[in-house]
């Protein structure tokens, strides 16, 4: 840390958000500019960042090579399921004069977990009906 520097931050304070520096995901452009000041003067908090920029690269690089899996084919045929039903409760509402205007929103989430090389793959599936009537 330069001690001239107005805009130079602690080398903790640098440290404790330099994945959200590499990520540039800091909005606030004083903070930006703080840590960025410091890295340019720091030799010790720029070494930890490139260490923790290889690392970050290196778990994106993992994790696109290992999430290239196509959806099980029952996973499949139960959307596939649940979309007729709503096409089918669609058409049936229309036949009633039912002349709204309908949104579905399908939301789907994965949550993967390895634990001692088992990994473990949850898919959730929610559906949202908005009708204007």
């Amino acid at each position: 840390m330069t001690p001239n520097n107005e805009f130079a931050a602690q080398c903790n304070q640098v440290l404790n958000s330099i994945v959200l520096f590499i990520d540039n995901e800091i909005e606030d452009s004083a903070q930006f500019n703080a840590v960025a000041f410091h890295l340019q003067e720091c030799d010790g908090c720029r070494d930890v960042m490139e260490l923790e920029r290889q690392q970050l690269q290196m778990v994106q690089t993992m994790l696109t090579r290992s999430c290239c899996e196509t959806a099980p084919q029952e996973l499949i045929v139960r959307i596939h399921d649940q979309v007729n039903a709503l096409a089918a409760e669609l058409a049936q509402a229309e036949t009633i004069g039912f002349m709204g205007q309908t949104e579905i929103i399908t939301k789907y989430s994965r949550t993967e977990i390895t634990i001692d090389g088992e990994t473990q793959i949850e898919i959730e599936t929610s559906h949202e009906i908005w009708r204007d009537f």
